[in-house]
């Protein structure tokens, strides 16, 4: 099921979108693209960040380097 393609905990991820004032229904299926949009653009986010770690000779992500990702990529231009 939906439930073993996405990594981050449905349940976790259900309880936050209950936590909006704003929801109040949320179906299976949108918390199961919910997780996988989250699961997404934290993998791209990290892969851009690694590569400015990878400049400065490092193999750890540091803040500076999300700064740097999110600085010079324009999908991250709403992070600022």
């Amino acid at each position: 099921g939906p439930a073993r393609l996405a990594r981050l905990p449905l349940a976790r991820v259900k309880a936050l979108v209950k936590a909006d004032p704003d929801v109040s229904l949320a179906s299976q299926e949108a918390v199961f693209v919910l997780a996988r949009a989250t699961e997404l653009f934290v993998e791209t986010i990290a892969k851009d960040a690694y590569a400015y770690a990878q400049q400065g000779k490092r193999k750890t992500l540091q803040r500076k380097d999300l700064d740097n990702a999110i600085e010079a990529i324009d999908e991250f231009a709403f992070l600022e």
